[in-house]
């Protein structure tokens, strides 16, 4: 019997062990073979555009070995803590003993021993932690091999994964203590017979699966929280409008969670943000990081009728300037909009130097080859060199 639990424990070790080198292996792998691919990109960005150098020193010292180094150790100490946990929670008896974590109100019983109803709490709340642990584990460990892929991992991202385990395992606690734990079995009539009949209990699947989709999606979770406590609530005033990133086409659920790390949380935040540090600090190309812009730049102006426009072939805020007085006075009877709204902003797209800044940035980081040659063996032209005025070049500097 010994030799049995002996064997399982170490095996249960290599295993977390395993999941755990994961982190520094793919940190490792990045940053000799894939961060060298990142580099030339943000240097090519840099060159076109003529950064100043000292951006260039900010830039390479965010993604320094230090501190690889240390987001690294961050996560796997958080990952070895989780895991541990979960999978050895037999052998360091953290079910039997009296825990204030994991036992919350039920520590106020009488008795609290291993065959009493704290036990069987307690067990649960293990459970609940474990499903919720697992699921931003899982969900971290893909983002990560997406970034991986993308060129795009960076120390942040193994700081991010280190707090969504710690965020989800609270959270999953927090709901279970808040639903006041499993109910082992209740009494229900059957329709059939009129009788009484016990059942198992359909509501602790639910909370288990409640749990891991927190580990995976912790914000719900405390968007959820708050919605049962009112004082947490942030009362807004109801002229502001509600502008999400998921108003715009071609953001993804990894697109926002990218943005965020990012400050950009809203349309608001990314039609009023610079360009230069956007784009050296996400994977995304300069044209669909402009086009993300220019949408947002209409998101805001229109609000929730920005769908409108789109039906009509009007999807970024650029479309509104060779638009003609006829044609926006059609616009304003077809839709919800003013013709007034529509003029006015129109007059101030074509008045905006940022716009045509972003347009020109666009332009000069999407040449990618020397030009193809009109005829069979003649020779292909060069591109000619993208030109900035001072004032715009001064523009993107950051």
């Amino acid at each position: 019997m010994n030799t049995e639990i002996t064997a399982l424990l170490i095996s249960k070790t290599l295993f977390i062990t395993l999941l755990v080198a994961l982190l520094p292996l793919c940190a490792i792998t990045y940053y000799q073979y894939r961060l060298k691919l990142r580099r030339l990109e943000v240097e090519r960005i840099l060159n076109i555009l003529n950064i100043v150098s000292e951006y260039r020193e900010m830039h390479s010292h965010d993604i320094s070995r230090l501190n690889f180094s240390i987001s690294v150790m961050f996560a796997m100490m958080f990952s070895a803590i989780g895991l541990s946990v979960l999978f050895l929670s037999d052998e360091l008896g953290f079910a039997t003993r009296p825990s204030l974590i994991l036992g919350g109100s039920m520590l106020k019983t009488a008795d609290c021993g291993a065959q009493s109803s704290c036990f069987f709490y307690q067990s649960g709340a293990l459970l609940v932690y474990g499903l919720g642990f697992m699921g931003a584990y899982i969900w971290g460990l893909q983002g990560i091999l997406r970034r991986y892929a993308l060129n795009d991992l960076l120390p942040m991202t193994f700081y991010k994964f280190g707090l969504r385990m710690i965020t989800a395992s609270i959270l999953s606690l927090l709901l279970y203590h808040a639903v006041g734990g499993f109910e082992r079995e209740f009494t229900a009539r059957a329709d059939t017979e009129g009788q009484s009949q016990v059942l198992p209990m359909t509501g602790n699947g639910l909370l288990m699966i409640a749990a891991f989709f927190i580990g995976m999606f912790p914000q719900r979770g405390i968007k959820w929280l708050s919605s049962r406590v009112s004082f947490l609530l942030v009362e807004k005033h109801p002229t502001v409008r509600m502008l999400p990133l998921e108003m715009i086409e071609g953001i993804t659920a990894h697109d926002k969670q990218r943005l965020e790390e990012l400050g950009i949380d809203t349309c608001y935040d990314l039609a009023t943000a610079d360009f230069i540090p956007l784009i050296l600090k996400s994977p995304y190309s300069s044209r669909e990081l402009i086009d993300w812009m220019l949408q947002a730049k209409l998101c805001v102006r229109f609000g929730d009728s920005v769908s409108e426009l789109r039906e009509h072939g009007i999807r970024i805020i650029t479309e509104l300037e060779n638009l003609d007085d006829e044609f926006l006075e059609q616009l304003a009877k077809e839709t919800s909009l003013r013709l007034s709204s529509l003029q006015r902003a129109a007059r101030a797209t074509k008045a905006d130097p940022n716009i045509r800044r972003l347009q020109l940035a666009a332009e000069a980081l999407g040449h990618y080859w020397e030009g193809a040659p009109e005829e069979p063996g003649s020779a292909p032209p060069k591109p000619a060199s993208p030109h900035f005025s001072p004032d715009e070049q001064s523009s993107l500097d950051p």
